[in-house]
């Protein structure tokens, strides 16, 4: 019999509201990360410091997520109780994600700095316009699923993280074969391995909703 569900932790205990809401603020401040990111890479519109946009709030993200591993250990060091453990297994793993997700956000704007110099913007837009625009619902997705422990839609985020994971492969290997400029064809290939990164660390966060513990970021995988 596996553990129980982020539901069942929820229902025996109320003490991780508190966590639940920090890490819903990591999945705010790295979609505001992604979507300026994104403006940058396909519009050229980089409006503010970047290093402010980006590095310094990347930077929030992991204190945040000092701040929960902290607020765990405390919490099993001075006031556990056997709810306590599958809590502490789901906010480590989520907590983990969060922090990834901003490294890959930050890898993603990055890219930028390789483009070639007159970039054609368009080219970029027609590849990966709807893709970039499919994963900033998928970060509002996520931060709801989570945060209010909806299993219908966490379903649909891990759902979704699969299906985009396999579709951003199929494009990376159509890339690799097509005529584009290398320079641009590398570039389109790394933003789409941090979009699969990114998209796989979203759907383990869902997992957490619907998934055992001990299922916790395999939701791919079957069952044996």
């Amino acid at each position: 019999m596996g553990f129980g569900s982020i539901l069942d932790v929820f229902k025996a205990d109320n003490w991780s509201s508190e966590i639940v809401a920090r890490i819903g603020k990591m999945l705010a401040i790295g979609h505001e990360m992604y979507d300026y990111a994104s403006a940058g890479l396909l519009e050229g519109r980089l409006e503010g410091d970047p290093l402010q946009r980006i590095y310094e709030r990347d930077k929030k993200i992991n204190k945040i997520e000092r701040k929960i591993r902290r607020r765990v250990v405390e919490r099993l060091s001075l006031n556990s109780t056997r709810a306590d453990i599958p809590s502490a297994l789901i906010f480590m793993n989520a907590v983990k994600d969060g922090e990834r997700i901003g490294d890959y956000v930050k890898n993603l704007h990055e890219v930028g700095g390789m483009m070639p110099a007159g970039v054609d913007r368009q080219l970029y837009r027609d590849r990966l316009g709807p893709i970039s625009a499919a994963i900033s619902q998928m970060f509002t997705d996520t931060r709801a699923a989570f945060e209010k422990s909806d299993e219908a839609l966490a379903g649909k985020v891990i759902k979704t993280a699969k299906a985009n994971g396999r579709e951003y492969e199929k494009l990376i290997r159509e890339i690799t074969n097509s005529d584009l400029a290398t320079p641009d064809a590398v570039c389109i290939v790394l933003m789409l391995r941090f979009y699969k990164r990114l998209v796989a660390h979203m759907g383990n966060i869902a997992s957490t909703v619907v998934m055992p513990v001990d299922l916790i970021d395999y939701y791919d995988e079957d069952d044996e």
